[in-house]
């Protein structure tokens, strides 16, 4: 019991961080009424319910009847679709609001199809029973859901990190530099380097073997994200009084 506890300690860690980032990204969506919040909420709270099914699944029994649907859970939301929405996240931050709605309509039919071919997929069951403390590659039987894996996560992380360093560029050609500006930048640096990591944690796994150091990578990242969008919704934030005062002073 203590070796699994060992094992999924860093899965834990993941629980933790994206309950708690869903739970902060929800509260401003419930403020601020903005769409990109929405989807963002939605991305994370796949993550974080994906995370949550991969610890329950290890502790009901990998191999049980209920760890296998625990297990296709996590694949799911976890492996499949969080990288897509949060992405779909940033291009409803950029674009406009039928652009956002086909997107939205393309992602929902890939979606779809994911879950479909994920749910279909025979599972390796030696591989399922050793699943603790790894990513679970080899579980699935290779076949389409792989394919749509890589789609959905290439677009995701695209989306983001491209969306990131898009805003960064327009936000130094618009205004000189100050503390504002560098706050932004340094906010979108960390995005794109919490992407990047969380991305490299499942093609790493697949390319390099890394199964041992997957949930601490995916820790890692998701908690340098989370640093990067707290401090880029503190920056809005301290824009926005900024731009109050100056309204009230105007007036005044």
């Amino acid at each position: 019991m203590t070796n699994t506890a060992i094992l999924i300690l860093f899965a834990v860690v993941n629980v933790a961080v994206t309950g708690l980032f869903a739970g902060v990204v929800l509260s401003q969506y419930l403020r601020r009424h903005r769409v990109y919040q929405l989807y963002w909420s939605i991305a994370l709270a796949m993550a974080f319910v994906g995370t949550l099914a991969y610890v329950l699944m290890v502790a009901v029994g990998p191999t049980t009847t209920g760890g296998e649907v625990l297990f296709r859970t996590y694949y799911i939301f976890g492996a499949a679709l969080t990288a897509a929405w949060l992405g779909m996240g940033s291009i409803a931050l950029i674009s406009s609001a039928r652009i956002t709605r086909i997107s939205v309509a393309i992602l929902s039919v890939l979606s779809i199809l994911a879950i479909v071919l994920i749910s279909i997929a025979g599972i390796d069951t030696h591989q399922l029973a050793q699943v603790a403390g790894t990513a679970g590659k080899g579980v699935l039987l290779t076949g389409a859901w792989l394919v749509m894996i890589i789609i959905l996560n290439t677009l995701g992380a695209v989306a983001v990190v491209g969306v990131a360093v898009y805003s960064g560029w327009k936000l130094i050609r618009r205004q000189s530099a100050n503390l504002y500006t560098s706050k932004f930048l340094w906010a979108n640096g960390l995005i794109v380097v919490g992407v990047l990591l969380i991305a490299y944690a499942g093609g790493g796994v697949r390319v390099f073997g890394l199964e041992g150091s997957f949930w601490l990578i995916m820790a890692v990242g998701w908690m340098v994200l989370f640093a990067g969008v707290l401090l880029a919704s503190r920056r809005v934030a301290a824009a926005r009084s900024a731009g109050q005062v100056q309204a009230s002073t105007a007036k005044g």
